[in-house]
């Protein structure tokens, strides 16, 4: 069973939604797809807001670890600090702002069983808004970025 270091995961910023992520490697051989800590700072706000965006065929589950903030999910709009998990329905629109560190994580295999494979999907569902738009999706743009 492999072990990550997280002192070894290099910290970079996503140009989708502007946050500071460490993305370990996930294999083939298990269900996650993805396993990410994700930093947002109030520094960032300005500059790097998230964009809204969605996944069409997955849920994502968010696990607030250090700081506070909000997660919009829909028309919903979520204070979160340490310890609070929150799960971003298939399709609906999500960001998060505030200060704060969480884990992001989501599965191979939607609700109706079928594999997605090792791709993220991503819909933006609004308009790029911070420096360098042009590496941002645009609203109804949909991508599928390999893992």
């Amino acid at each position: 069973m492999p072990l990550y270091k997280g002192k070894d995961q290099k910290e970079e910023r996503a140009y989708s939604c502007g946050c500071m992520i460490k993305h370990y490697p996930i294999g083939e051989g298990n269900d996650l797809l993805d396993w990410l800590i994700v930093r947002r700072g109030m520094d960032m706000e300005e500059k790097w807001q998230m964009q809204e965006h969605r996944h069409p065929d997955f849920e994502e589950y968010w696990f607030v670890l250090e700081g506070k903030g909000q997660i919009i999910c829909g028309d919903e709009i979520y204070d979160v600090e340490p310890g609070d998990m929150v799960i971003t329905p298939r399709g609906v629109p999500h960001r998060a702002r505030g200060d704060m560190t969480f884990l992001c994580t989501m599965s191979k295999h939607n609700v109706w069983g079928q594999t997605l494979g090792h791709k993220m999907q991503y819909e933006a569902t609004e308009a790029p808004y911070r420096d360098e738009p042009g590496l941002m999706p645009k609203v109804g743009e949909y991508m599928e970025l390999p893992r």
